[in-house]
């Protein structure tokens, strides 16, 4: 998509994930110009499938129920999980007001959420290298690089949305406190039969597998660990993928052809936040501001909802109006201190092997690993 001739914009949202395209949606509904500059083309592999049913009004309000109704995303019924003893235990969404949760085709959902700010008058900017940002006269004066092209806009406020890299608001000062150094290896596979979209969460000594069926009829499987307990280098990732998708009693089972999962991924998924969340005329959303085990399954909810808050905040900033970033702020705060809790009280359900290193760093009162990290 070109960009505006003008080249101002009221905010410019740097990031177009699920928190930064929910901000430029919510933003062009109250009549604010956005541009939204994404450095994929969204067709490179996006980790975080399962929104659970409670994430449908929210998705409603940003106008993508309709979306959602596409066979490309799979209906999921519940949670199977081995967590805490070796026998399954059964999560149904069965009685649930807003029906069944949803396994997601990524690409299909982010494209989705893409097309939909488009459509709203939102400039979305994919492909594109950030090169540098500064601020004069109350203005941002940014630059991007897409195509070989260099492009240059100006805006009167900032949403930094570029996830666990916080690359925005690091540039600006912000520093990310981290809790843990938690990694996921990612693979994809052909599903056995029969086929289960069911989510499945299964603890193994080591760490934790994550597993979701998809509308394509695959499986992306991810083994969560600490990168100094298994070999996750570009060598030794499959053996050790491969290892631990051998020593698991429920995951394994759903899977066929396990030498088919090529090009494992390594992602980092860790808990942290920012030790400064806003600025003068920025804020940071999302993964940026803080970041969730995937042991809570809300990080596209809490995206979409955070990035709605966050287009209520850059509104009033162009308003002149900066009261509403205290509550903010207040409110990310409060929801990190509550989440940190929630997180020790699932892995001190886990007592199968108390002395292992996965789970004794787990079960000890939530604190940084370190005060600031870069």
């Amino acid at each position: 998509m070109s960009v505006s001739s003008t080249s101002r914009y009221h905010v410019a949202v740097v990031g177009g994930g699920p928190a930064g395209l929910a901000s430029a949606i919510a933003l062009s509904h109250q009549g604010f110009t956005a541009i939204v500059i994404e450095r994929t083309d969204y067709r490179s592999l996006r980790v975080g499938e399962h929104i659970a049913p409670g994430t449908k009004p929210l998705l409603a309000s940003l106008g993508l129920s309709s979306a959602l109704e596409a066979d490309r995303h799979a209906a999921c019924p519940g949670i199977r999980s081995v967590w805490g003893r070796s026998e399954p235990d059964d999560k149904d969404y069965l009685f649930h007001p807003h029906g069944e949760g949803l396994n997601l085709s990524r690409p299909d959902f982010d494209l989705s959420l893409a097309a939909l700010a488009g459509s709203l008058g939102a400039e979305v900017v994919t492909a594109a290298r950030m090169l540098g940002i500064s601020r004069s006269s109350s203005t941002w004066h940014m630059s991007f690089e897409r195509g070989g092209t260099a492009s240059e806009i100006r805006a009167d406020v900032v949403i930094d949305a570029t996830g666990r890299a916080a690359s925005i608001a690091k540039r600006l000062g912000a520093r990310p406190v981290v809790y843990d150094d938690l990694v996921g290896i990612v693979g994809r596979t052909t599903a056995a039969s029969p086929r289960t979209s069911l989510l499945f969460i299964e603890a193994l000594e080591v760490g934790w597998w994550y597993s979701a069926g998809l509308a394509d009829g695959s499986i992306v499987a991810t083994f969560m660990t600490d990168p100094d307990l298994l070999d996750t280098s570009q060598a030794g990732r499959f053996s050790a993928w491969r290892g631990q998708l051998q020593s698991s009693s429920l995951t394994s089972g759903r899977m066929v052809d396990l030498d088919g999962a090529l090009d494992l991924d390594i992602r980092t998924a860790r808990t942290q936040r920012l030790d400064v969340i806003e600025g003068d005329g920025w804020l940071a959303v999302g993964d940026a501001a803080m970041s969730f085990d995937p042991l809570s399954s809300e990080g596209i909810s809490k995206g979409l909802e955070w990035g709605k808050k966050a287009a209520g905040v850059a509104a009033a900033f162009c308003r002149g109006d900066r009261s509403a970033v205290k509550e903010y702020r207040e409110s990310l705060e409060a929801a990190f201190s509550e989440y940190l809790v929630k997180r020790y009280r699932y892995y001190a359900a886990e007592k199968r092997w108390p002395d292992a290193p996965f789970w004794r760093r787990r079960q000890v009162a939530p604190a940084p690993i370190s005060k600031v990290a870069g």
